[in-house]
């Protein structure tokens, strides 16, 4: 399934670009403009937040854990970060306005924070693909330079695995592998959750003689995560139950994005 939605992106774009005046690449850069077609790819890091969020920070508090090594206990705190990368199209059939595509493959890793003379472990919280459509609107037109605000709409095929640190540290840290203490996780921690994703970009874009296209920005996105069942994970250090009772949860994100491409016209 998502072979095939990469393949009609592609072959979308490929369509357009067939399309377009190549002889126009030495000509000074034109902006943004009726008739424009932009292809590129983007990538973006920045911080998620939400009851989710708040959920996995609430179910480590007052957690420790015990370093063997020199048998030093320290409370066990953790940091999230939201990190993304993919392509997009954009073909504007009027002035000020285009209809923006784009795909992409996004992750939140979880990371405990002992500092930086202990040993720490990042791992995986929650990760989707997803594609998004949407009206990009341009603040100007025919210019090197421009600004453009789009809201966006998609889809998300995600996968979220619940407490990854806490079973790590908590339930086998002195213990061999193959006697952790898995009974305490009485439901599979990682569950599908795919799921409806609302956002908006607001870019700051650059054009260069030859086509080349040069943006950075802000963006923010919110999945609204709906589980297939509840959750019950207890921790056995602070008898907290982790996101009790409930299986949906909205997971917001805002992030620095950069993005490289091509402007075409036709």
């Amino acid at each position: 399934m998502k072979s095939i939605l990469v393949i009609i992106v592609f072959l979308m774009a490929a369509s357009s670009v067939h399309a377009a005046r190549f002889e126009e690449l030495d000509k000074p850069p034109e902006g943004a403009h009726k008739g424009q077609m932009l292809l590129g790819a983007f990538a973006t890091i920045g911080v998620p937040y939400g009851t989710i969020i708040n959920a996995e920070n609430n179910y480590i508090r007052n957690s420790t854990y015990t370093f063997l090594s020199n048998l030093i206990t320290k409370k066990i705190m953790l940091q999230h970060l939201f990190f993304s990368y993919g392509i997009f199209y954009e073909y504007m059939p009027v002035d000020y306005l285009g209809i923006k595509v784009k795909g992409r493959r996004s992750s939140v890793v979880q990371r405990s924070q002992f500092g930086s003379e202990y040993q720490n472990w990042t791992k995986m919280l929650y990760s989707d693909f997803s594609f998004f459509l949407g009206p990009a609107v341009h603040f100007t037109s025919r210019r090197a330079w421009d600004i453009s605000l789009t809201p966006l709409v998609g889809y998300a095929l995600g996968r979220y695995t619940a407490t990854p640190i806490a079973a790590q540290l908590i339930y086998s840290y002195d213990i061999p592998t193959e006697f952790q203490y898995f009974y305490f996780y009485t439901a599979r921690r990682k569950k599908r959750t795919n799921n409806i994703v609302v956002g908006a970009e607001l870019n700051i874009s650059m054009f260069f003689t030859g086509g080349f296209l040069l943006s950075f920005g802000c963006d923010w996105n919110m999945n609204m995560l709906k589980f297939n069942s509840k959750f019950y994970i207890s921790n056995i250090q602070n008898f907290s139950w982790f996101f009790q009772n409930k299986n949906n949860s909205n997971m917001h994100s805002v992030c620095f994005m950069l993005s490289a491409g091509y402007a075409f016209s036709n």
